[in-house]
């Protein structure tokens, strides 16, 4: 019930993953809820194909997935852009990965081929983990607010710090901060 339909699992993934990242939009112009999800449709359109393109074998290594990585997340902010709406790399990366890590956790794709190339969703908990667990500054920007070369040089700082493939990192570590974060709102 948290996603919807999940023989519709890209659109579900995607939806949700949004969810998780459009609070730290401003959308300035598109007031219209309908305009929204028009657009938020063609990033859905968009990773329908893309999606397919990363599972099918053809990303043979980290800087083939990075490239695919950058190429979408510039075509989301494109797209928001052609509305006159700013998407930073921060957010588009969070709506990437995390639909990415949703698809994976349904169960749908394995992303055996790239599993071990695909990035961790940065949020807060995150950023927190990683200077609590790795000794990783947080940085003074937000990371909603991040450019290409903020987020790329995040992304290699954790992946020099662990041992395991990023993303089983990020599901050893996430749900705790989650949580004691959770603990000190209700506090």
């Amino acid at each position: 019930s948290y996603f919807g339909d999940l023989n519709i699992s890209i659109k579900v993934a995607s939806n949700r993953a949004y969810l998780d990242m459009c609070r730290t939009m401003k959308f300035n112009k598109l007031k219209v809820i309908t305009d929204r999800r028009k657009l938020r449709d063609k990033v859905n359109i968009m990773f329908e194909t893309e999606i397919k393109k990363l599972t099918s074998g053809s990303k043979k290594n980290s800087d083939d997935f990075n490239n695919w990585h950058g190429e979408v997340c510039e075509n989301m902010k494109n797209l928001y852009e052609e509305k006159g709406i700013k998407l930073t790399y921060g957010q588009s990366q969070k709506w990437i990965n995390m639909t990415i890590k949703y698809l994976y956790l349904f169960g749908g794709y394995a992303f055996d081929c790239v599993f071990e190339y695909l990035h961790i969703p940065i949020d807060n908990c995150i950023l927190n983990v990683a200077n609590e667990k790795l000794g990783i500054d947080k940085p003074k920007t937000a990371w909603s607010k991040w450019d290409e070369k903020q987020y790329h040089n995040y992304q290699n700082e954790i992946k020099s710090k662990i041992k395991i493939a990023p993303l089983c990192w990020e599901f050893e570590n996430w749900l705790n901060e989650a949580q004691k974060e959770a603990q000190k709102v209700k506090k």
